[in-house]
């Protein structure tokens, strides 16, 4: 039975080009070339990517990477001095998420995230006092 649950699972995951995962890959990590071209290259960061984010750390670590590596990204820098690093990364995460919505598990968010960002359509709330 549990054979049966972890090949139902894994055949189930969240769509793209590599959910033909390497049988001796853990499931929900990401295949180790496109995790190499996301370090390279924030804008190569997928809604696959994001989708697989709660299934395990290294899927995490992708993301969190790649929303501040995008959010370090000069054309940003304005957005950061006036609202700090982490609020703008935490905005770039939002744009991500947002933009995939509906979309193909291969498509790249990025650049649409930033856009918003840019125009306001995705911000972070300031905290404020009680």
């Amino acid at each position: 039975m549990l054979g049966v649950l972890a090949t139902a699972t894994a055949g189930a995951g969240c769509g793209g080009d590599d959910d033909n995962e390497q049988p001796d890959r853990i499931p929900g990590t990401p295949d180790p070339v496109h995790a190499r071209e996301v370090e390279r290259n924030p804008y190569a960061v997928t809604c696959n990517d994001l989708a697989r984010q709660p299934l395990h750390p290294l899927s995490q670590k992708l993301v969190i990477h790649a929303e501040f590596a995008l959010a370090r990204k000069p054309v940003l820098r304005a957005v950061v001095r006036k609202l700090t690093l982490n609020r703008v990364g935490r905005a770039v995460y939002y744009g991500l998420k947002t933009e995939c919505k509906g979309r193909e598990p291969s498509y790249r968010p990025a650049r649409p995230a930033i856009e918003g960002v840019l125009d306001g359509t995705y911000r972070v709330a300031k905290n404020r006092p009680g």
